[in-house]
């Protein structure tokens, strides 16, 4: 009869125990920095949402602008316009936009723009940021007259236009330039 043999007892010397240490180290670490990423990518999907909503609502506020100069609404013309209270009314002002650079202290404005509050649908304002479908602060408009169009058939505008999404770190200007001209004119040339 054949009888089966075992190995010699050998000495156990925790070889396993040390390696899924250390491989359970290593699952920690990747677990972690995989948390760090998604946190991170979700701020900036977070951020470029904020970004997006300013820059819609001052593409409005531009649009709104240049409603207002082709709709020959009554506007207060030629004036200088101050640099410390927002407008009150519909101006066209002779001086440059003054944009103010963001401190902290004060956030980037535009120092003496015309509020947009008449938007619709109205929008909800919260300065301390952070409420879903909040802003900021209301949209901002400036018109500056900046002469006869070249052609001479018209005048020529610059309308600046700021917004803010959420909070006050989410800040859009665009411009534009516009004509306005009276009578009729071919422009299809022919």
């Amino acid at each position: 009869m054949n009888s089966i043999q075992c190995p010699p007892h050998s000495q156990q010397r925790g070889y396993v125990l040390i390696a899924s240490l250390v491989m359970l180290l290593v699952l920690t670490f990747l677990a972690v920095s995989m948390y760090h990423s998604f946190n991170a990518q979700e701020n900036m999907a977070a951020n470029s949402k904020e970004k997006s909503r300013a820059f819609q609502i001052a593409q409005s506020t531009l649009q709104y602008g240049e409603y207002l100069l082709a709709g020959n609404a009554s506007f207060v013309q030629g004036n200088s316009c101050a640099t410390t209270t927002p407008l009150t009314t519909p101006t066209i002002c002779t001086n440059a936009v003054n944009i103010l650079p963001a401190t902290a202290s004060t956030p980037m404005t535009l120092s003496n723009g015309l509020p947009y509050t008449t938007m619709s649908p109205a929008l909800t304002i919260s300065t301390s940021g952070g409420a879903p479908n909040t802003y900021y602060a209301y949209p901002q408009l400036y018109i500056q007259f900046l002469g006869v169009a070249p052609d001479a058939t018209g005048q020529l505008y610059q309308i600046t236009a700021l917004a803010y999404g959420g909070n006050q770190n989410a800040v859009a200007v665009v411009q534009s330039t516009f004509e306005t001209s009276t009578g009729v004119h071919n422009l299809g040339g022919l």
